[in-house]
């Protein structure tokens, strides 16, 4: 496949931009056949510094951009992006590529392309060209490539024409930050939309800006890869009834520098706090019930007791000679570290708490199975880079590697899945890049044995790119006749803010589709802010949620073997 890309000078690329290039030049069955630049004067940038300046001083909202430039200053030095790309290294490859210049004439914001800069193009038989320079696009350089030019907004063009990225989704309160992939067309907003992903923001809207640029990596790519197989069909843009965003004016600016520094002063607040007085927030524990979580009532449910200084989360039912054990993550705030524990069920209370698996490194999301007499466990163990699974030799606490997979990679929240003909899948969440989060990206594999020597990945992978749903939040269960996956709602600005129950409708390895029946907030006890992981068997059901910060059974003496 033939990609051509719009482009800035070299120098000033950011990171998410070398490693589209990078992931292009490594990829065997992509190619990078040619560079488009701006021929245009090389002062440029110059006159563009000083039209910028000329449209600041005329603007009626000079105040709401001067404390917007001088905020996203702060905030970029606050929050430097990782760079994870040698970016000598790809200028070199760039240098080895063949670039055109074209001069397109300015008006307004509009860059015009002449029909003989298109026939320039189209010489090359590119499959697509993305742009990452010049202004709004016109002329027939929008058809000069057979799949046409695709572009980035950074918001979801349904909710959000304009910008800046990542900032009115925070002013607005919405639950998740759009991006949405376009084939450009000649109607202003009106490109195709090729797809969209959502990603969770952070309390600084530069933090957001960056999480949505560098995630914005997977979608492009996948997109790529689904062309390549034959399922392109971009849609046309829907109804857009929100006003053109534009630089906040200085009551919303100083709204959002008020919520900036009073995160900043709680945040010091909680650690002096810690270190003094030994309180502790966003402390997870554990709520157990009967039946299922599908007609429970939660204010029901009382939280499970525990020892000072610990939280406890991602719990598994396991049944194990006629008794219930619940496996969870143990994470010790001091060490900040967490361990597989376990204990048995008695009432709405675990018992007999044992350590199960504590290495030096962090554990969490303790996925439990068995499997032809023999007990597996399969914990998170992203710290280590690769996927680990366990096999039992005395239970609980004794278990010896058993196999290991996604070597050098950053996996989470693994969870096995059985379908009625007796296939395996893999379930499992994946960071694709050191600037990205573990929440947005779903992947799914096919598997031939729990040794994992062999994996299939799904043709959609990832299956899902929207951190509202793509999250693991617990094992996979069947309720009545359906097949339903827990997830989490990473919302809000929250991480683990809400757990969804989402019923898998398609599951082939070609296709794979869900629907949220259910999204519930954790308002069933006061100071609850997050819920995110629910397991369901033996006619009981387990759920995790934390607390905003410790309540005064959290400093309790359990009895236990830690």
């Amino acid at each position: 496949m033939k990609i051509g890309i719009l482009i800035k000078e070299f120098e000033s690329l950011s990171n998410w931009e070398l490693r589209i290039i990078k992931k292009i030049i490594n990829d065997k069955e992509l190619k990078l056949s040619l560079l488009i630049k701006d021929g245009r004067e090389v002062n440029k940038n110059r006159k563009s510094q000083l039209g910028k300046f000329k449209r600041l001083i005329k603007s009626k909202n000079i105040l709401g951009k001067l404390l917007f430039k001088i905020q996203f200053s702060i905030e970029r030095r606050l929050f430097r992006e990782n760079n994870t790309v040698d970016k000598d290294y790809i200028i070199d490859e760039l240098k080895a590529v063949e670039t055109i210049f074209l001069k397109p004439k300015r008006k307004g914001f509009l860059d015009i392309f002449s029909r003989a800069d298109a026939e320039k193009i189209r010489s090359y038989d590119l499959d697509i060209v993305l742009r990452h320079e010049f202004n709004i696009i016109r002329g027939d350089i929008l058809n000069s490539a057979k799949y046409g030019i695709w572009s980035f907004h950074h918001a979801d063009n349904a909710i959000n024409r304009g910008g800046p990225p990542g900032f009115w989704e925070i002013i607005l309160h919405q639950p998740s930050v759009g991006v949405t992939l376009q084939q450009l067309r000649p109607e202003l907003d009106g490109g195709f939309v090729i797809d969209k992903a959502f990603f969770n923001y952070h309390w600084s809207f530069v933090k957001t800006h960056n999480i949505i640029f560098e995630a914005s990596v997977s979608l492009l790519f996948k997109n790529i890869r689904q062309l390549q197989i034959g399922n392109y069909s971009p849609t046309k843009s829907i109804v857009y009834y929100n006003p053109l965003y534009k630089t906040p004016n200085s009551l919303n600016m100083l709204k959002y520098i008020l919520k900036f520094y009073f995160k900043i002063t709680s945040k010091i607040f909680e650690r002096v706090n810690y270190f003094i007085f030994g309180t502790t927030y966003s402390c997870w524990t554990l709520f157990i019930g009967r039946g299922d979580f599908l007609n429970a009532t939660l204010f029901r449910l009382n939280p499970v007791k525990l020892p000072k200084n610990q939280f406890w989360a991602d719990p598994f039912i396991f049944n194990y000679k006629e008794d219930n054990y619940i496996f969870f993550e143990n994470y010790d705030y001091s060490s900040q570290r967490g361990k597989i524990s376990c204990g048995r069920v008695k009432g709405d209370e675990l018992i007999e708490i044992t350590d199960v698996l504590s290495l030096d490194y962090h554990l969490s999301y303790p996925f439990i199975f068995e499997d032809k007499g023999d007990v597996f466990l399969m914990p998170e163990t992203n710290e280590n880079n690769r996927l680990e699974i366990y096999r039992c030799i005395n239970f609980p606490n004794k278990w010896e590697l058993y196999a290991t997979a996604f070597e050098g990679e950053k996996v989470v929240d693994a969870s096995f899945y059985f379908d009625k003909d007796g296939q395996k899948w893999l379930f499992i969440n994946k960071q694709d890049d050191l600037n990205c989060s573990f929440e947005s990206e779903l992947f799914v594999y096919k598997i031939d044995s729990f040794k994992l020597e062999y994996l299939q990945p799904h043709l959609q992978n990832p299956v899902i790119i929207n951190s509202e749903t793509a999250r693991n939040g617990g094992a996979i269960f069947q309720y009545e006749d359906g097949i339903y996956r827990p997830s989490q709602a990473n919302i809000e600005g929250i991480y683990g803010r809400a757990l969804n129950i989402n019923k898998i409708e398609k599951l082939t390895i070609d296709e794979y589709r869900e629907k949220t029946i259910v999204t519930t907030f954790p308002n069933f006890h006061k100071g609850l802010i997050s819920m995110h992981h629910l397991h369901q068997s033996n006619g009981l059901f387990v759920i995790d949620a934390a607390y905003k910060k410790n309540k005064s059974w959290k400093s309790s003496n359990l009895k236990s073997d830690h």
